[in-house]
């Protein structure tokens, strides 16, 4: 009897206990969460005292970081590849390199492709997966996947995403999304005019209205003085939704690529929808919240509490899912001119 009710006290305790241990782990994981993307922050800011403009946003979803090809238009990589020099990972850039900006030989494409299967702890949000590499289930682009790299089985893959603003994290045409087929093309791309931002219809509205008015994407080159609301009114970087269903599988969507590619909504989320002309909410989202219109492009995380944002000026916050749509719509554009003096509200 005395054993059974020792038994039945730390079973009580245990009872007790327990939510109180996986609370402290969670508040662990998000403070790692935070310093993850406060790093960040400081590698886009790095990069921009280095080049004048914050990290821009590559090609496409079917290319990924060439080395030799700079920091700027003409870097088919996106905006994690563009900072990697900028958090101690110089030799990780440098593997997608053939000395000829103008190929992808084979040299460079095993080396883009090592890349692609290295893990990156600055990108990972501990509370929601492991720090390793997943299943590349969907990708169909050249002869070999990927256009400038050999395209593995399996690819690590970021938990945060850069604010491309507030209609596109993607361009909504499939041609465009891909980019051009192969630095040839891209000659031509350069030529005739075919990129996404250089088409009035996508990069404004018919009335003038900014559309690509985030930080990043498709061969941006924002600098810090086209931030016009101000850079604690901006958001810069923050986490990406990703249904709990599918944090391993590759399926999704907006998680089926890798972290080295170009403007796609892997690593690139909005704040708004355009919808028949007008432009609609895309709140962030628990990764626990599933069957979401668009639940690919909207910015969300792994913590039942909030997620966190890095704005323009390197200040880290979490935010509250229930921000009001329409405030958070205008913290992506850049330049809309409203003062979201309300976002304090928010923040805890």
């Amino acid at each position: 009897m005395e054993l059974l009710v020792v038994l039945a006290v730390l079973g009580a305790l245990v009872a007790l206990l327990l939510p109180a241990v996986q609370a402290a782990r969670e508040t662990a994981r998000q403070i790692e969460c935070k310093n993850n993307i406060k790093q960040l922050a400081i590698a886009c800011h790095a990069h921009h005292d280095v080049h004048g403009t914050f990290p821009t946003g590559g090609w496409g979803w079917y290319w990924v970081g060439d080395a030799d090809r700079g920091f700027g238009k003409n870097q088919p990589g996106g905006w994690i590849y563009n900072t990697l020099p900028y958090y101690e990972h110089y030799s990780l850039y440098g593997l997608a390199s053939d000395g000829d900006a103008d190929t992808a030989r084979r040299q460079q494409r095993l080396g883009a492709a090592q890349i692609i299967q290295t893990p990156l702890s600055v990108i990972n949000c501990p509370s929601r997966r492991a720090n390793t590499v997943f299943p590349m289930v969907n990708n169909e682009g050249g002869d070999s996947g990927y256009f400038n790299s050999i395209t593995p089985e399996k690819a690590g893959r970021s938990d945060y995403a850069m604010n491309s603003g507030h209609v596109y994290d993607e361009w909504p045409d499939w041609q465009l999304g891909q980019g051009p087929d192969d630095y040839r093309a891209a000659r031509v791309w350069n030529a005739a005019g075919y990129w996404g931002g250089e088409q009035s219809s996508l990069f404004r509205s018919a009335e003038g209205s900014l559309h690509m008015s985030g930080i990043s994407y498709e061969r941006s080159m924002v600098e810090l003085r086209h931030v016009v609301d101000g850079a604690s009114q901006t958001y810069l970087l923050g986490e990406k939704h990703v249904p709990v269903e599918h944090y391993e599988t590759g399926i999704n969507k907006g998680d089926n690529e890798t972290w080295c590619t170009g403007f796609n909504n892997d690593n690139y989320r909005r704040t708004g929808r355009l919808v028949n002309g007008r432009i609609i909410e895309a709140t962030p989202l628990p990764d626990t919240e599933l069957g979401v219109e668009a639940s690919t492009s909207r910015f969300g995380s792994a913590h039942p509490d909030g997620w966190n944002v890095a704005f323009c000026d390197g200040s880290v916050h979490k935010l509250s899912y229930d921000i009001d749509w329409q405030i958070h719509r205008d913290l992506g554009n850049r330049e809309d001119g409203e003062a979201n003096d309300q976002v304090t509200l928010v923040a805890f």
